[in-house]
């Protein structure tokens, strides 16, 4: 008989019993499904190459600092940068590029609208070995001041605010109130950089570049930058030449290099970050839950091959040896992986099509992730697989049956042989063991992440809504005006039915945007930098740390006065007070601020105390904060606004109000956008959720495959028992000991389970401390509340059979066959 007819009779087979196949299919479905869609991130994280030509020679440089915290950046200076292009023999190209928000004017039939985007020097894009995919790339030379402005689009803005129309190449636009000619168009999908660098924009992609003007505003602060290898050197050549080249940059300019060093590492896994791990314990997860799914399906055939046992011997007194047995089986067992590989494949396509709209920019190309062919190929090679394993241990012990005793069960019922119960109970315990390790991780990493939710941020921030705008530079180009303009927003957002106060800030805590500076009391620190202090200096304006919901603790507030240029006023927080003058009051006294020898002179003087607050993230140390009023407005970013009620209840009327507000100053001027402190903080931690939630889910798909599991092995037990327990009762025992007999028996490999499931979650807890987040600091009573939910869920899934069993009636059991 060939495979073919083999393939036929299963399915034959499977319409004869349609509740035996719908249940084994659903049990593969989902566990295939749960692998094959965080199969579907990995590869798109992690796997696929990233979307630029020959991207295995592309690294990114950063910038590690000796006594720093943070001790390193995911960015450069510009004067390194040119030092390392001129010095290098290892690197053969490099790109620079940095953060900007354009204001792109509006029509009569679209308001004006700030985008986000990057400035890029002219050789990024043939670094990155990209092209537009209309126009061209901006050529060497026109990243020079004094040239035109020119720009290239992302695929996106050119679809949605210019209609895909394919003259826009040439075309002028105003930007920030000047002309700017749009010289390209990227290919769909294209973005770069992959990892955002903000918390929060309006848009997850970039939506445009421009050049980079190399002038002296260009050349401060960080910048990113990219490069690629030359053929044939490997990463550590290029690390070796790199820190040759930052020891000689520290020698030659001590004043600026002495305390920092070029680190290069390749593109992909700056890009990737943190995020490797926790994909990979889903995939872990996943395959444990698939584990349950094989080990219930074997006990599915195992039941079904003891009905089966007059067919079998039927076919063995005519002659089928037991290979052919064994053949016959494993199609059948085949056959139903591939259905449930199909079905799962469907699920992870529903799912995938769910997903994107929930999935964090945090994590890159997540949120591309799609259920190909390869993902198709991976659910039915997965399948596959489980099929021959899920399938062996039946189709072996049906083959181990000799003629002789399958005649002689021919007229049974179906008794359970003890090899029988073992194997089945085996899978039992494997099930309950593995479903205890996910269930305590998984309680573990929830309870964690739990704890860091509740973690005070240090302000209020239920009812704060922030908005980023930032004055054209074009249009009002001096520092005076445009603390002038955001004064009169101040007046007009304050004015706002609902608002109680509102306040500006540079940088605003878990935007993505931080300040960090040096601080110290020591005339001598002045000299020796390593003796002093980091911390997050901003710069406030208005009623900010009133709005924010900081606490003062001693002096006194900011005044207006303060917030002219000149002023020497600052605030701390309590952290910075007690790491500067430990012990002794922080009023009046003074401190320095970024002083190095070559400008030691820059002094402020504490006026108040204030609580601290976190800036960029929930857990960890809470950095020394420094406040300055001087120059506020004409420096500030964001604008800050306390309501009088929950922002959740109120904000998109009251972001409609701040906008209408804004537009009535400066029609031209955009909001780049709003959103709540809450929004803010959510999505600090939104790569954490994402994968917590996928863990849960897959941690309680596991559970109910369990508990399914247990129940089904105990319900067929006690109903293949039904002829002892009739002559139990018979005898007299009383339904009490029934139950406790078999609620007994079912338990107890429970209970094996419990304890091989214990151990072995406590030994992956130990060995994956120092790699998950969440683990180390994790509650031991989580353990034991994982373990008692286990525990009361199998006992469920026993008593409901044992329950059963005692409604038995004697007779007629005594009656059967």
């Amino acid at each position: 008989m060939s495979v073919l007819q083999d393939i036929r009779l299963a399915f034959r087979l499977f319409r004869r019993t349609p509740a035996f196949a719908g249940i084994a299919l659903l049990s593969i479905a989902l566990s295939v499904g749960a692998a094959a869609v965080v199969f579907a991130a990995i590869k798109s994280v992690l796997l696929d190459p990233l979307p630029y030509v020959r991207a295995a020679e592309l690294v990114q440089f950063r910038t590690d600092f000796t006594n720093a915290e943070p001790s390193h950046g995911d960015w450069v200076f510009w004067n390194d940068i040119q030092e390392l292009i001129r010095r290098t023999r290892t690197v053969q190209s490099i790109g620079i590029y940095r953060n900007a928000v354009f204001d792109l004017a509006g029509d009569p039939s679209t308001p004006p609208e700030a985008l986000y985007g990057l400035l890029i020097t002219a050789n990024l894009f043939p670094t990155l070995g990209v092209s537009p995919m209309l126009g061209r790339n901006i050529l060497p030379g026109e990243d020079q001041p004094g040239r035109t402005d020119e720009m290239i689009l992302s695929y996106g803005l050119w679809i949605r605010r210019f209609n895909a129309d394919r003259s826009v190449i040439g075309r002028n636009v105003k930007i920030d109130g000047q002309d700017c000619i749009v010289i390209g168009v990227m290919p769909p999908n294209f973005n770069f950089p992959l990892r955002r660098a903000a918390a929060h924009t309006p848009s997850p992609y970039v939506e445009f570049w421009a050049p980079l003007r190399i002038t002296p505003a260009a050349t401060s602060g960080g910048l990113g930058a990219v490069g690629r290898l030359r053929s044939g050197v490997s990463l550590i050549q290029a690390q070796q030449d790199l820190a040759s080249i930052s020891a000689a940059l520290a020698r030659e300019f001590p004043a600026t290099n002495r305390d920092r060093t070029l680190r290069l590492a390749f593109l992909r896994d700056r890009a990737v970050g943190s995020a490797a791990n926790p994909l990979w314990l889903l995939m872990a997860a996943a395959l444990m839950f698939l584990l349950i799914g094989c080990a219930n399906v074997a006990n599915l055939l195992l039941a079904r091959g003891l009905v089966r046992r007059r067919e079998i011997a039927v076919r063995m007194a005519i002659g089928a040896g037991s290979a052919r047995i064994v053949r016959q089986l494993l199609t059948e067992s085949c056959v139903l992986a591939v259905l449930g590989g199909l079905g799962g494949y469907a699920l992870t396509v529903a799912a995938w099509k769910i997903l994107p709209a929930i999935a964090p920019v945090s994590i890159p190309r997540l949120a591309a992730a799609r259920a190909d062919w390869a993902i198709l190929g991976f659910a039915l090679l997965v399948a596959l697989i489980n099929g021959v394993l899920f399938g062996i241990a039946p189709a072996l012990r049906a083959a181990g049956w000799t003629q002789a005793i399958a005649v002689r069960d021919f007229g049974l019922r179906g008794g359970t042989s003890g090899k029988q119960d073992r194997i089945r109970g085996s899978l039992v315990i494997a099930e309950v063991a593995v479903t205890l390790t996910l269930v305590v991780i998984g309680a573990q990493l929830m309870g964690s992440f739990m704890g860091l939710l509740r973690t005070d941020p240090g302000f209020q921030a239920d009812r704060i809504l922030a908005s980023v705008i930032l004055p054209s530079l074009a249009r009002y180009k001096t520092p005076e005006q445009r603390g002038a303009l955001y004064r009169r927003f101040l007046d007009s957002v304050r004015a706002l039915p609902g608002v109680e106060s509102a306040g500006t800030v540079d940088a605003l805590p878990f935007s993505g945007e931080n300040h960090g500076g040096w601080i110290t009391a020591n005339q001598a620190a002045v000299i020796n930098s390593n003796a002093q202090i980091s911390a997050e200096i901003d710069i406030v304006g208005g009623e900010y740390l009133r709005t924010m919901g900081v606490r003062l603790a001693a002096g006194r507030w900011f005044n207006d006065e303060e917030m002219r240029p000149s002023s020497d006023a600052a605030i701390i927080d309590d952290v910075a007070a007690r790491r500067l003058w430990p012990g002794a009051a922080a009023i009046g006294k003074r401190m320095c601020v970024d002083c190095t020898p070559e400008n030691p002179r820059n002094w402020k003087r504490v006026i108040g105390v204030v609580s601290s607050i976190r800036h960029a993230a929930l857990d960890g140390p809470v950095p020394a904060n420094v406040y300055f009023s001087a120059g506020a407005l004409e420096s500030a970013v964001f604008l800050v606004v306390r309501t009088n009620r929950p922002v959740y209840s109120s904000s998109r009327d009251l972001e409609k109000a701040i906008r209408r507000a804004i537009a009535a100053i400066d029609p031209n001027q955009p909001v780049f956008l709003s959103a709540s402190m809450r929004t803010l903080i959510a999505d600090s931690v939104a790569d954490r959720r994402f994968i917590m939630s996928l863990l849960t889910v897959t941690g309680c798909l596991a559970l109910l495959m369990s508990v399914a599991g247990v129940y089904g092995v105990t319900a067929y037990t006690t109903s293949r028992r039904t002829q002892e327990i009739g002559v139990r009762m018979a005898l007299g025992a009383t339904p009490g000991n029934v139950h406790t007999l078999i609620f007994r028996q079912g338990f107890l490999t429970v209970a094996v389970g419990l304890a091989f499931g214990l151990g072995l979650s406590l030994a992956l807890m130990r060995t994956l401390r120092g790699t998950l987040v969440g683990l180390a600091s994790g509650n031991p009573s989580h353990v034991w509340i994982a373990a008692a939910l286990v525990s009361l869920t199998a006992a469920i899934a026993c008593w409901l059979p044992a329950r059963r069993a005692t409604k038995i009636d004697p007779m007629c059991a005594l009656r059967e066959d």
